[in-house]
């Protein structure tokens, strides 16, 4: 159980940094939202509006996952519970959209991989992150990284394109 709690605290500054930046981006995505408020109301005012739904949520999702990081005394079994939860709860979402996505004929193969894949792929992460802890696999974390490069890549380039496309 040291052991464990000693590897968590060793990743707390990476999380806590991760965090910050996160809600940092977010309150900027909002900023980039307010500057373009007219997109919201145009044309393409759905696309607009599901991009910026997207990217709110993958901000958020890298804060959560951080916030669960971040707690003090953690054991396998509790972030192993937590990191499930929100690798399926994002997972489901993800079924969710794919299937409306879907239905709407329109939609190219390079949309449905960016817009539902590559998420989902981070939700998978989690959730095999979640089981390998919980049997014992503390190196685990480390996939981790990747998964939330890709939320925050991700994000970010959601972010710039809501504020400089028209």
């Amino acid at each position: 159980m040291e052991i464990f709690q000693a590897s968590m605290q060793s990743w707390q500054i990476f999380y806590a940094t991760v965090a910050a930046a996160s809600a940092t981006l977010t309150g900027l995505l909002f900023v980039s939202l307010s500057l373009n408020r007219e997109r919201l109301k145009g044309k393409n005012a759905h696309m607009v509006i599901g991009m910026a739904r997207q990217t709110f949520g993958d901000f958020l999702y890298a804060l959560m996952i951080s916030l669960v990081f971040i707690v003090p005394h953690q054991i396998p079994i509790s972030l192993s519970i937590a990191l499930l939860v929100l690798g399926l709860s994002r997972g489901i979402a993800f079924f969710r959209q794919a299937a409306i996505s879907l239905k709407n004929k329109s939609v190219s193969l390079l949309i449905l991989v960016k817009e539902i894949g590559l998420p989902f792929t981070a939700s998978l992460g989690l959730i095999v992150v979640a089981i390998a802890i919980n049997f014992g696999v503390t190196n685990a974390i480390y996939g981790l990284v990747a998964v939330i490069a890709a939320l925050l890549v991700t994000a970010c380039w959601n972010a710039w394109l809501l504020l400089i496309e028209e």
